[in-house]
């Protein structure tokens, strides 16, 4: 009987010395790879992200322009655009200029959708030159309007339907 209980305690701790060995193996492993020391450094970080800036603000010194561009040429226009009743998935699309050959709105600007709300407003980039914008509607170009940008770089218009 003793011999059997000898025997039941060897299986047992030939069982589970390979399982505390391995767990033992692990720990080390772990410990030796948080002891490795990172080559991404928050000084190297800082150093590369100088030399990015430095290399952008350089480049900017060496552009040049086509023609005679300036930014002095674009502003920015606030559009803000009104409606009577609610729109549902009402389609908005603001055009510089009109085509003299198919008189249809040519040079988009800018496009959204109204979900669900009586007003449209945004801001775009605009030509200086520009005096009036083409707004179009669900691209019936049949039903555009041509709305005057006032002195203050504001589009602004009340759609009555």
């Amino acid at each position: 009987m003793i011999s059997s209980q000898y025997n039941r305690i060897f299986v047992l701790l030939f069982i589970l010395t390979p399982l505390l060995c391995a767990c033992g193996e692990e720990e080390d492993m772990v410990s030796q790879t948080q002891n490795v020391p990172s080559e991404n450094s928050m000084t190297t970080n800082i150093e590369a992200q100088n030399l990015i800036e430095l290399e952008a603000t350089e480049s900017l010194s060496s552009v040049t322009m086509e023609g005679s561009f300036d930014f002095e040429m674009q502003r920015m226009v606030t559009v803000n655009l009104h409606f009577l009743t609610t729109q549902f998935q009402e389609k908005i699309s603001i055009y510089s200029t009109i085509d003299d050959s198919s008189n249809s709105p040519i040079n988009l600007l800018e496009q959204g959708t109204i979900n669900q709300g009586n007003s449209y407003k945004s801001m775009l980039t605009a030509a200086t030159a520009l005096s009036s914008l083409i707004v179009v509607r669900n691209d019936d170009f049949s039903k555009s309007v041509t709305i005057t940008i006032n002195s203050n770089d504001l589009l602004t218009h009340t759609f009555q339907e």
